[in-house]
């Protein structure tokens, strides 16, 4: 029997330049050359079973990603954290290892921080009556309100912090945001630092 494992880590400095493809392809080397007892999918072309919870933009940092794996024995789970951090570099981070609680379609917002030049302004920004960005579907484009899916926890200095929507069935991009505001994801440092579940408690 395979046992689901949980694993967290940071994607910070260069790291945050890496697509998540490159992603993917990294995390899967870093496993086997651990040499860690994974499960891999059968067939034809097993490859390591490695599912992310919630994929990252390129350009943004985070101190709370996770992603997905299968053990075919019982291993500590520190001995995981450790044997794939002699694998890494300073930029991937691997924080902890668990045993999942909630379901990836749980989750329900993200919490990010932005550094910019012109943080105080941005509180006039939330302020306006409502704030429109052209959004790309398959059926076109279409102009939404953003205002209402922003959660302006703190503003602090030069440090933004919000709450955004994201998940399977609602998702907002900081860059999106950040674009509305006026801004470009080069004039501002973006990280996400925490993943909430429906309930209100971090994804875990």
């Amino acid at each position: 029997m395979s046992k689901p494992i949980r694993v967290f880590f940071k994607k910070i400095g260069r790291a945050k330049y890496i697509s998540h493809l490159d992603l993917q392809k990294t995390m899967q080397r870093a496993l086997k050359r651990a040499a860690l007892p994974v499960w891999e999918t059968e067939g034809f072309n097993p490859h390591v079973y490695l599912t992310f919870a919630l994929p990252l933009s390129l350009g943004i940092e985070s101190v709370y990603e996770s992603f997905d794996i299968k053990m075919n024995e019982d291993i500590d789970t520190d001995e995981i954290r450790d044997r794939l951090n002699e694998t890494l570099t300073e930029d991937l981070i691997i924080i902890k290892a668990a045993s999942p609680v909630y379901k990836h379609t749980e989750i329900k917002e993200a919490m990010y921080e932005l550094i910019m030049e012109n943080a105080e302004e941005f509180r006039e920004f939330m302020n306006r009556e409502e704030i429109i960005i052209t959004k790309k579907t398959k059926k076109g484009e279409t102009q939404i309100d953003i205002k209402p899916l922003i959660k302006l926890k703190e503003i602090k200095d030069n440090k933004i912090t919000l709450i955004l929507p994201a998940g399977t069935d609602l998702n907002l991009n900081p860059i999106q945001v950040i674009t509305a505001f006026g801004l470009d994801l080069c004039d501002v440092k973006v990280t996400r630092t925490a993943v909430f579940c429906a309930d209100g408690n971090e994804f875990i």
